[in-house]
């Protein structure tokens, strides 16, 4: 059918002489503006960060790997599918040759009572006073308890030169039973630390005498607990410069009410496989409630834990940290549960705590599914000055890295972080969010092992011994695997559980002990090559308890601060070095030190060289060049400005190290935007144009 007269799309269409008509020169100048426009967006705000190439670093040392050819990348143990450059760290493990002979038992029998699973933890404190970290094991028996002998727990007292010496039956450590988790603090605020344990049955809390002895003071303290405890942290929650504790308990199982029979598989070929036990989920292990112990001041301590509002009983606890998750001046309680929900409790400065593990967006995975929480850290890992909040996790499930979006709320970014995927096929225990070659990033060790040592007998492939992960900060919370080349701990496997850290050999880098389960335990030494530098800060308080748990130190490097906290808690059932091991990348000092202690009082410190170690006590006044509003007002809001000032460009990139040379990126946006603006303009007349030429050609 032949149209007679012009149909309403007639205006759009070219002429016969296929001269453009009005209507498109508009759109080929519309589409011609756009273009413009995105090359304006795109060069003034920059090459998205998945797509963009890194710089290197101008310390081969310190980060030797970014100088690696391609042909270099190799694959590792602990992820063999992916290619992982040569990592920046070296740690050599040298438990044996350092006189630590201690051997873990779990009591796991063939019968496989659910708590010989799970291990114990260790400790690192200067026990004696001499400035060097002393380390203390942990380990179980065989159940019911008193059943056998093994054990016990054992003291090594740190001699220095590397050197330790089996000091147990002098320090009065030697616990003998089911011990899994250990905490470290001076809850009588004489200066000398003391020690709690966790246990399947009563817990222990030892007193320290001031001479190097330990004594057993549980009865008077009032501290027993009772059932199976497995984790805790010293905290003052109600700011009166005493510390109370905070006790995590899995739940309730006994013989023989609780053994239940879990796997079994017929097969004609092995009758035997039929009565071959495996653990059980813990599903089957009802919940108990936690304790919250508040100190008295006396030497005895009252249960809060109702008062207080943590008294919720569906968590199977393993793992617990204290700190300022919230910035407003007072210590918060975060705990990772066992196929239930984590708890977050904030503080609400009255003695009471908000359960905030609902709304929080920390407490459940992203699909409102709980995992297998085991160890937890806290650490600001993306340069925002707020802790964010790490938790290993079982296998099929990431460990999750919590980012702290401010007032008590958090996003996990496990996925964007760089850790999933590395992380999914292993059992992950203890942990450790440090700063392992000093450049101001925390980076991440995890310490993993299955709980079953006979899957493959029931073909399934997932090995009992499994490799250690440990991933590198390369900036702003992003992370890379970091095992190969690491050290031959790296390449072999292990079934880790505790994880302590610290300077063990005062060398101004922080190295690692890992307690193994059933087998010798690890004291990897930190041997990593780099010039960056370091701050050590250990805090004696006054007003605020004596260890100064939950204090916030600020230290300011250039236009950069990093923010560290004096947790209580963290890893897996263990405790760590109480000083503050403070990388400040390649700067020769820092320009100021600040302190916010618990009791609001802010002292601080100029011009601080490089590998000054302090001890820093809180002090009867502010000084004069230190704000004297209280903690959470003005001492927040500048450190908010100068949050503010770093993500509008300002933060050092590359480490933070102090180096003139390297651009910031709102330079590069900057110098970029003229010519971008230029290029879209000139784009547009040329459109113009070219349909103008073409018509009149036409």
């Amino acid at each position: 059918m032949t149209r007679q007269g012009p149909g309403p799309d007639d205006s759009a269409r070219p002429d016969r002489g296929g001269r453009a008509t009005p209507r498109r020169r508009r759109v080929l100048v519309f589409l011609s503006i756009a273009l413009g426009m995105t090359v304006i967006l795109y060069v003034s705000v920059g090459v998205p960060q998945g797509l963009r190439r890194r710089s290197p670093s101008p310390s081969a040392s310190a980060t030797p790997f970014r100088l690696e050819p391609a042909r270099d990348i190799g694959k590792t143990r602990a992820n063999p599918t992916v290619p992982v450059p040569p990592s920046p760290f070296r740690f050599a493990e040298v438990a044996r040759e350092s006189g630590i002979t201690f051997v873990h038992a779990s009591g796991m029998t063939e019968a496989k009572h659910f708590p010989t699973a799970y291990g114990s933890g260790v400790a690192m404190f200067d026990a004696d006073g001499d400035g060097r970290m002393d380390l203390y094991f942990a380990t179980a028996t065989r159940l019911p308890v008193g059943n056998s002998r093994t054990g016990p727990n054992r003291f090594y007292r740190n001699l220095g030169g590397g050197r330790f010496v089996d000091a147990t039956e002098r320090s009065g450590l030697g616990f003998q039973g089911y011990c899994q988790g250990l905490v470290v603090g001076d809850y009588d605020n004489d200066g000398d630390p003391d020690v709690y344990l966790c246990n399947y049955g009563s817990n222990v809390l030892y007193r320290h005498d001031g001479s190097g002895r330990f004594v057993d003071v549980t009865r008077e303290a009032r501290v027993e607990g009772g059932g199976w405890s497995t984790a805790g942290a010293f905290l003052d929650y109600d700011n009166d410069g005493r510390l109370d504790l905070y006790v995590a308990r899995f739940g309730h199982w006994k013989l023989p009410d609780d053994d239940r029979f879990c796997g079994g598989m017929k097969n004609p070929a092995r009758p035997e496989l039929e009565k071959t036990r495996i653990y059980c989920t813990p599903r089957y292990v009802r919940p108990a409630r936690h304790f919250l112990y508040h100190n008295n001041g006396d030497g005895t301590f009252t249960d809060a834990t109702e008062r207080a509002g943590v008294g919720r009983s569906d968590g199977r606890g393993l793992g617990v940290v204290a700190a300022d998750l919230n910035d407003d001046g007072r210590i918060d309680l975060y705990v990772a549960n066992d196929t239930c929900p984590n708890f977050l409790f904030l503080n609400r400065g009255d003695g009471t705590f908000e359960d905030a593990t609902d709304s929080s967006g920390a407490g459940y995975d992203p699909a409102g599914n709980v995992r297998a929480g085991m160890g937890v850290d806290a650490e600001d890992v993306d340069g925002d000055d707020r802790p964010d909040l790490f938790v290993t996790n079982y296998f099929d499930e990431p460990n999750a890295l919590f980012s702290n979006r401010g007032g008590g709320q958090f996003i996990e970014r496990t996925r964007t972080s760089g850790m999933m995927h590395d992380s999914l096929p292993w059992v992950g225990w203890g942990c450790a969010l440090a700063d392992f070659d000093n450049d101001g990033w925390p980076d991440c060790f995890v310490t993993n092992g299955h709980v079953d040592d006979n899957l493959h007998l029931f073909n399934v492939a997932n090995p009992y011994a499994q490799p250690a992960l440990l991933h590198h900060n390369v900036g702003r919370g992003r992370f890379e695997l970091a095992t190969r080349l690491a050290g031959a701990y790296f390449d072999a496997d292990h079934v880790g559980r505790g994880v302590a850290h610290g300077d063990i050999d005062d060398d101004g880098d922080i190295d690692l002990v890992v307690n193994h389960k059933d087998a010798p335990p690890a004291l990897l030494r930190n041997d990593t090559a780099t010039r960056n530098g370091w701050i050590r800060v250990r805090l004696v308080g006054s007003r605020s308890n004596r260890d100064g748990i939950g204090a916030v130190v600020t230290v300011t490097v250039g236009d950069r601060t990093i923010v560290r906290h004096r947790k209580g808690g963290a890893s897996y059932a263990s405790a760590h070095d109480p000083r503050l091991l403070i990388g400040i990348g390649r700067a020769a000092s820092a320009s100021s030190v600040t302190i916010r202690w618990p009791s609001g009082q802010v002292d601080r410190l100029s011009d601080i060289a490089a590998g000054s170690d302090l001890t820093i006590r809180e002090g009867p006044t502010v000084p004069a060049s230190s704000p004297t509003r209280p903690a959470g007002t003005g001492f927040e809001d500048a450190r908010r400005a100068l949050g503010n000032l770093r993500s509008n460009g300002g933060h050092l990139p590359h480490g933070g190290r102090p180096d003139s040379s390297i651009p910031k990126p709102h330079f590069r946006s900057n110098s970029f935007l003229w010519i971008s603006m230029a290029i879209g303009i000139l784009a547009a007349i040329a459109s113009v144009i070219g349909c103008n030429v073409a018509s009149v050609a036409s």
